[in-house]
């Protein structure tokens, strides 16, 4: 079974959460540098996490991992196919669409609900659902961010991992 790591999005207005898009902890204290009035009003949706998500991909590509990224939408996959073009000019990273170039196969492959055309080790789940094809990956990345009801969608998935047996690692990240 996969195992999975489980991000949830804080939004940027809820206190507690971080200005850094990373996991790792910010051990600053009584810093409230960087706040604004927002910050009483009510929180907004998170959105999706965009920067940590290039920074899943460019870990695993650069461990040789083949990643596959299931877009909630087409406008999503050329969301990300973009920012993967227009990211850091030193650190390329090879990817198509899913279909965009049948003789090419590339280590990573963005797709809005078609299956991979690649043996993927790395699957990073963005829509709704658990696709039928997460079995064979060895890391599924899900992030629950949104609205309500894309919450509640995201943790249905987190109990279908959970009565599949899955490894789950859950973390809060800033969004």
């Amino acid at each position: 079974m996969p195992q999975v790591e489980f991000y949830s999005i804080e939004s940027r207005s809820d206190p507690k959460s971080e200005s850094s898009s990373d996991t790792k902890s910010d051990t600053r204290s009584g810093s409230n540098s960087g706040s604004s009035s927002d910050s009483k009003s009510e929180a907004k949706p998170s959105k999706l996490p965009i920067a940590h998500i290039v920074e899943v991909i460019t870990r695993g590509y650069r461990k040789g991992q083949k990643i596959f990224i299931n877009a909630e939408s087409k406008y999503q996959a050329e969301l990300l196919d973009e920012k993967l073009w227009t990211q850091d000019a030193k650190s390329f990273l090879p990817h198509q669409l899913v279909g965009e170039d049948e003789n090419t196969k590339p280590p990573i492959e963005i797709g809005f609900g078609q299956n991979p055309s690649i043996r993927a080790d790395i699957l990073i789940n963005l829509a709704d659902e658990v696709p039928a094809f997460y079995q064979p990956m060895k890391w599924i990345f899900e992030y629950a961010y949104g609205d309500e009801e894309k919450k509640e969608k995201a943790r249905a998935k987190f109990r279908f991992y959970r009565q599949q047996n899955c490894l789950i690692n859950h973390k809060k990240i800033s969004g």
